[in-house]
């Protein structure tokens, strides 16, 4: 569905501009038990935290409460995965913060593109987490396609 917002052009601060309607393509959800992810790094090390996160992932959980940090980033990664499907990597997704620490998501390489196959054009991502689980869900943004 397309329309346009049509403004007076009478200078009275009204615009026109097309109007194009956005549609939820997708949703996911995911809950994790902070101290099954406490085990696993403690088992697989470094090893599984470069295959999980990214970088700057990685960096932005030094100084924070580091295993719900990144609990959460964790729940977020597979939140878009059930959102999305499966065939890209999991650093093909990032979970970055701006500055007010609301989070969201950069997707690349194959997820990037199984994103655009799917129309979608941003993921919205909610985190949050206690003393013992951390829950995301993801919502699939897209155009509505014409009928």
């Amino acid at each position: 569905m397309s329309g346009r917002n049509e403004g007076s052009g009478k200078g009275d601060g009204k615009i026109s501009w097309p109007v194009r309607a956005l549609m939820i393509r997708a949703i996911g959800i995911d809950i994790i038990k902070i101290e099954r992810l406490k085990k696993a790094l403690q088992r697989w090390g470094t090893r599984l935290e470069r295959k999980v996160f990214t970088p700057e992932e990685i960096n932005a959980s030094q100084g924070r409460t580091r295993l719900t940090y990144l609990a959460g980033r964790f729940a977020a990664k597979e939140a878009v995965f059930k959102s999305l499907g499966t065939g890209g990597y999991w650093q093909d997704i990032e979970v970055l913060a701006e500055k007010n620490n609301q989070p969201y998501i950069v997707l690349q390489k194959k997820m990037k593109i199984i994103a655009d196959q799917k129309g979608v054009k941003k993921i919205l991502i909610s985190l949050s987490h206690d003393n013992d689980y951390a829950i995301a869900q993801a919502i699939a943004i897209g155009e509505e396609k014409d009928q």
